[in-house]
């Protein structure tokens, strides 16, 4: 697993996503602003491209295992990531569906959210910062 490199794009103020992805041995290319840089290597990203500074693709030295994409997208900047992942490799997008061309060798596996009634107001708990460890919502 230490082969891998995926880029998770644009992480959030408190990206699990990244502490995992390091747990399970990769090395991790984030996207953030220049304000969250700091905080971003803190949390584990091997490097920290400035997503406001151009396209990420010009930063990235080679091509990536994986793009873990966490933000909508325009359509231009969401097909534009499909080039970034290696032959064999994926993309996993949360906001914006991505369809990387059919010869590309890249596959993707869209995530979608159907929230209900219960699922907010667990959300809206753990957004309080006022419990103890962390919400897990099962399906």
């Amino acid at each position: 697993m230490a082969a891998l490199k995926p880029v998770v794009q644009r992480v959030v103020p408190r990206p699990v996503v990244t502490q995992l992805a390091k747990h399970a041995g990769a090395e991790v290319i984030a996207t953030a602003g220049p304000r969250s840089t700091v905080a971003v290597l803190r949390q584990g990203a091997d490097q920290v491209i400035d997503y406001t500074a151009g396209p990420v693709g010009a930063s990235l030295d080679g091509r990536v295992d994986t793009v873990l994409n966490l933000v909508p997208l325009s359509a231009p900047d969401a097909t534009a990531l499909a080039p970034l992942v290696r032959p064999g490799g994926r993309i996993i997008p949360i906001a914006t569906p991505i369809e990387p061309p059919s010869d590309a060798g890249v596959s993707a596996m869209h995530m979608v959210a159907h929230n209900d009634v219960a699922q907010l107001a667990a959300h809206n708990l753990s957004e309080t910062g006022r419990t103890r460890g962390k919400v897990v919502i099962i399906p």
